[in-house]
């Protein structure tokens, strides 16, 4: 009895290790990527936004170093010599002096007072580092909408190729009513000819979506991050949505734009970053002073201190007009920055008027594409009771079809353009996207 029960208790264990990982492997075959966790792919595994990101710590550090020239420096040494001197006396004799010994230092120098040197390299190098910041953050902000777009086409072209396979199934359907109705003679030969037709038609598109889909989800891999082998999951289904018309004025939203654009505050900031090296220049171009302390204790094997205070002047005398040269060619640089900015800012209001346009296009062709959509349903539906019936000819059950395929097709469009349009009404005027 011990041993039945023993090997039941063994049997029962493998039957419930069994049922769990095939439970684990079905809930990992029915994965489900949802927009979210495509956006925090990319944050974490795209290049370019890892790129751009240690940009702004490269940036970061710049600032630390010229932040350091306003501290004192200290430092510890440690020296051992061993020196041997040979002497050679007018006699021929040779005798050997050798000295050896360690020495311990205490360094320690501070600049005090300049002409402003260190605070125009700090002030520059605080711009770019915001500078960097904001594009760094347009970087991210361009990826996560790659990534909306990139999702929302893939959808797409599965919803595309959804309803392709559906026309294939239609068509056969067609098709075999068209045969049996012209075995009962209810129906012309020539009539299968044009069925049979729309059925390899119907095949030839199903294929053609199916490789769109495949190239979509191809893209949509790259760019959050997985490798070529591993499969993409699959995606959350969008459902339809009310297409509310925005409710902002076209003004409003440029200048909103113009003001919270990363992209543009990059520009700007990096112009300010321009203007202090411009400074540093023209001061290089002339005098010139600094004052600094230096303190060295010598703590073995003699304690000895020596400090000095030291106050500099120098004047470029003669240097061929390189100093002024450089102080022209960042004047310049500021100028070309500055055209670059109006020209992007004028981009810009391009970008936000044509996304607002869009955007409200798009909210109208949903609205219209969903009440077609069940017009032509419901059309195809009678349609098809009616061929059943003998009432219908094929020619209008067709008809029928390709309506019901065109309204399907527009309304799937139209949703994941309302989609897009609307997250890239956000990304251009500087409000913030999903993932951010």
């Amino acid at each position: 009895m011990t041993k039945r029960i023993q090997c039941l208790s063994r049997t029962l264990a493998f039957g419930l290790i069994s049922t769990f990982c095939l439970s684990a492997a079905l809930a990992q075959d029915q994965s489900v990527l949802t927009l979210d966790e495509a956006l925090s792919l990319a944050k974490d595994r795209n290049g370019t936004v890892r790129s751009a990101y240690l940009q702004v710590k490269s940036a970061d550090a710049v600032v630390v170093q010229q932040l350091a020239a306003f501290y004192p420096t200290l430092n510890a040494q440690y020296q051992y010599n061993s020196d041997r001197n040979q002497i050679v006396t007018t006699g021929n004799e040779t005798s050997f002096f050798q000295l050896e010994g360690a020495q311990t230092f205490l360094n320690s120098s501070w600049t005090l007072l300049d002409s402003g040197q260190r605070d125009y390299n700090l002030r520059s190098a605080t711009r770019s580092r915001d500078s960097r910041r904001f594009n760094a953050k347009q970087v991210l902000r361009s990826t996560l909408f790659s990534v909306v777009q990139q999702y929302y086409d893939t959808l797409r072209a599965q919803e595309l190729e959804r309803v392709a396979q559906a026309e294939v199934s239609r068509a056969q359907t067609i098709l075999d009513q068209t045969q049996t109705r012209i075995k009962a003679r209810d129906a012309a030969q020539i009539e299968e000819l044009q069925a049979n037709a729309d059925f390899q038609n119907a095949r030839v598109t199903a294929l053609t979506a199916r490789n769109t889909s495949t190239n979509a989800a191809a893209t949509l891999k790259g760019t959050i991050g997985l490798q070529s082998d591993e499969p993409l999951p699959k995606l959350q289904t969008e459902k339809s949505i009310a297409a509310p018309l925005p409710t902002e004025t076209l003004k409003g939203l440029v200048s909103e734009g113009l003001e919270k654009r990363p992209d543009l505050i990059a520009q700007r900031k990096n112009i300010e970053s321009e203007h202090y090296s411009k400074m540093f220049a023209d001061l290089q171009a002339g005098p010139t002073m600094n004052l600094s302390a230096n303190y060295t204790e010598q703590m073995t094997p003699i304690a000895l201190a020596n400090r000095t205070l030291t106050f500099t002047v120098t004047m470029p005398l003669f240097d061929g007009g390189a100093l002024r040269a450089s102080a022209r060619q960042i004047g310049y640089s500021i100028k070309a920055d500055r055209a670059s900015l109006d020209q992007a800012e004028r981009v810009v209001r391009a970008d936000i008027e044509a996304a607002y346009v869009e955007l409200k296009t798009n909210a109208e062709r949903l609205q219209a594409a969903e009440i077609a959509l069940e017009a032509a349903q419901k059309n195809y539906d009678a349609a098809v009771d009616s061929q059943k019936a003998g009432a219908y000819d094929l020619l209008q059950v067709l008809t029928a079809q390709v309506s019901l395929v065109t309204a399907e097709s527009n309304q799937i469009q139209a949703l994941y353009d309302y989609r897009i349009s609307d997250v890239n009404l956000k990304l251009v005027t500087g409000r913030p996207i999903p993932g951010e």
